[in-house]
Formats: C-alpha cells, sequence, structure tokens
C-alpha cells in the first residue's frame, strides 16, 4: 500500500504563492517576524487538528473491530 502525496488545492496554492512572494520581497524584519510567527502557529494547530482527526478516525475503526468481533463470538458455532 502505498501513499501518495497530496496535492494542495487551488487556493492553497495561490496562499502559498502569496506567502512566497511577501517573504521574498520583504524588507522589513518585524514583519517577517509577525508572519513567520503566524505561519508557526498556523502549523501547530494544523497538526494538532490532524492529530485528532487521526485519533478520532481510530478510535471509531477500533470500535467497529470490537463490534465485529463482539458479533463473532456470539454467533453459534458451525457444525
Amino acid at each position: 500500500m502505498s501513499i501518495e502525496p497530496l496535492e494542495p488545492r487551488l487556493e492553497q496554492s495561490f496562499e502559498m504563492e502569496r506567502f512566497n512572494r511577501f517573504i521574498l520581497d520583504c524588507q522589513d524584519i518585524e514583519q517577517l517576524r509577525e508572519v513567520a510567527l503566524a505561519l508557526v502557529q498556523q502549523l501547530s494547530q494544523q497538526k494538532a487538528a490532524n492529530s485528532w482527526m487521526a485519533n478520532r478516525a481510530s478510535e471509531s475503526e477500533n470500535s467497529k473491530l470490537e463490534m465485529l468481533a463482539t458479533m463473532i463470538r456470539q454467533r453459534p458455532a458451525e457444525e
């Protein structure tokens, strides 16, 4: 099973390009600092959200497997 790389949506590509241009063109260190701190905060929030979603998906899958195991144990033995 291979994992395909995620492609950014069009609006994400535009936002990325806008930030890239701003960073490359910016001469004000304070503005760069503000943008960098905002991006670090955004990245941290995204990582937390991704972790939460992965945990929820895992819990859901485990719940389904537990229900299946219970159904199998309760099924009458076939002779």
